[in-house]
């Protein structure tokens, strides 16, 4: 179930959000042609820490799916939380939301050599913001359901609990868990 919109909109411009969220789109297209090797080059690998690639990879996708989903999840639930915190703060949160979620998979996944990459660790931070700060907004959902954004989020963060056991090694569901989780702890101290 993809979120479509939720009913309370930002009064301010999310000029973070729409920062990210082109800078995502920008380096997607930019280096597509060459993106296995950028991915190996600048993408995370967890067995071999290195803090430069942890910022770098937030900012690789595998494919166009990847890119719009991430995106689309930081244009429906980013406005509102960067709205509530502060744009410099929303800045803050975003990447130590996607540090923690690498280095929590780093020292708590298993597939250590697979380079990590994608906007999702801070994505899912947002999402535990959303959730501390918006929990009784409600979401029209696709295909046509609407949702308290408390339910709906939790119902996600109960699927990436699953797919940690249950999902192929490919995807850090780990770092989706752990950058949930930062994202509550960090929004109470942002807000």
């Amino acid at each position: 179930m993809i979120p479509l919109f939720d009913n309370k909109r930002s009064k301010k411009i999310p000029h973070i959000t729409i920062l990210l969220i082109l800078l995502n789109v920008v380096i997607f297209f930019v280096f597509k042609e060459s993106q296995t090797d950028i991915i190996k080059l600048y993408g995370f690998i967890p067995g071999e820490f290195n803090f430069f690639h942890i910022l770098t990879s937030m900012f690789l996708h595998a494919n166009i799916w990847h890119l719009l989903f991430n995106i689309w999840f930081l244009w429906i639930f980013g406005d509102n939380v960067e709205n509530r915190i502060g744009h410099l703060k929303f800045l803050l949160f975003y990447f130590l939301c996607g540090i923690s979620s690498a280095i929590i998979y780093s020292i708590l996944g298993n597939n250590l050599t697979i380079p990590l990459i994608g906007a999702s660790g801070a994505i899912s931070g947002i999402l535990g913001g959303y959730l501390i700060l918006f929990p009784k907004n409600k979401l029209r959902v696709f295909p046509n359901f609407n949702f308290y954004s408390f339910v709906y989020i939790l119902l996600w963060f109960l699927i990436q609990l699953l797919l940690v056991y249950f999902g192929n090694g490919e995807v850090g569901y780990l770092g989706h868990v752990g950058g949930f989780i930062i994202g509550i702890i960090l929004v109470l101290f942002l807000k």
